[in-house]
């Protein structure tokens, strides 16, 4: 194995599985690492939710194979990607330590819809007739129903994360994110790069 080669490890936390991926820079596959997951838990019908740590311990064993298969050293590593199913939540204290199982894309659970948007985005959205779609959206909004029907949990909450901001935060221990994985799940405004406004309907 060339020393000169750039490689990258690609983690993909997936519903069925996590894989750690050694690409090289002309875009081979040089090793794969893979653990099998129990998809999620049901507490309730129609719940779909997950303990964050055994995401984490998941993704230490993809590697763990990994690295028992690679015939390229760690340190030969030049950068980390990760990718991870889409959706899926978790509340974590200023530590990082998940306080409750994560809510995966697939939970089923709706919060109530409480208080108006404001005239101008409830005459909008009734005009693009999307009105009925928005209320779905904050009937499906995870930190909605933790807050409604959690709201201890919901106090003690540090950061509320995307599993991708959840792993990143355990690789690095800092707080970051991709901007791309916040698009369409959380209030950001990727037009402007920052948290969306408080006149903003999201």
């Amino acid at each position: 194995m060339s020393t000169n080669n750039t490689y990258v490890l690609a983690i993909d936390n997936g519903t069925q599985s996590i894989r750690a991926v050694i690409v090289d820079q002309s875009g081979n596959l040089v090793a794969v690492g893979r653990e099998s997951l129990d998809p999620y838990f049901s507490r309730q019908p129609g719940w779909a939710e997950q303990d964050p740590e055994y995401y984490w311990s998941s993704l230490k064993k993809a590697c763990a194979r990994l690295w028992q298969e690679s015939p390229v050293p760690p340190e030969q590593i030049q950068a980390v990607t990760l990718t991870t199913q889409r959706g899926t939540v978790i509340c974590v204290d200023e530590q990082g330590r998940a306080l409750r199982p994560a809510i995966l894309w697939l939970d089923q659970r709706e919060a109530e819809v409480r208080g108006g948007l404001g005239l101008m985005w409830e005459t909008l959205f009734r005009l693009a007739r999307v009105k009925d779609t928005i209320a779905r959206f904050r009937r499906k909004t995870q930190a909605n129903w933790i807050a409604q029907n959690e709201p201890e949990i919901w106090k003690k909450t540090h950061k509320f994360l995307l599993l991708s901001g959840y792993l990143s935060q355990r690789l690095t221990g800092e707080f970051r994110d991709s901007v791309a994985a916040q698009v369409g799940y959380l209030p950001f405004d990727y037009r402007r790069q920052r948290w969306a406004a408080e006149h903003d309907w999201k």
